[in-house]
């Protein structure tokens, strides 16, 4: 075989996934136009993962441990696109699509 086969090509895809949706996440909180409580949220989630002091400790439960940080994470990054003026979001996810873009402030 001389490419990537079907898996090559599905973790490619979801490596390209996630620096498209962090790109989006970084320019929505450097938006002056996305108010400051979901920006906060964020910042609280990213709070809770990096302290070591958790609900479930990462190294007495591992596979809780780090699920708890991972859904703390996820639901605040959901909460910054959602609570994010829609047209905002949009034009966001447009520009983080094309590589190389430089976000507009």
């Amino acid at each position: 075989m001389t490419g990537p086969g079907p898996l090559g090509t599905g973790r490619l895809a979801l490596v390209a996934g996630l620096i498209r949706h962090a790109r989006l996440y970084v320019r929505l909180m450097g938006d002056r136009r996305v108010r400051l409580f979901p920006k906060l949220l964020v910042a609280g989630a990213l709070c809770y993962v990096l302290v070591p002091v958790d609900l479930v400790p990462d190294l007495l439960v591992p596979v809780a441990g780090y699920l708890d940080d991972v859904v703390v994470l996820w639901l605040a990054l959901r909460a910054l696109v959602r609570l994010s003026p829609p047209a905002v979001v949009a034009e966001h996810a447009a520009a983080s699509s094309r590589w190389g873009a430089q976000p507009s402030r």
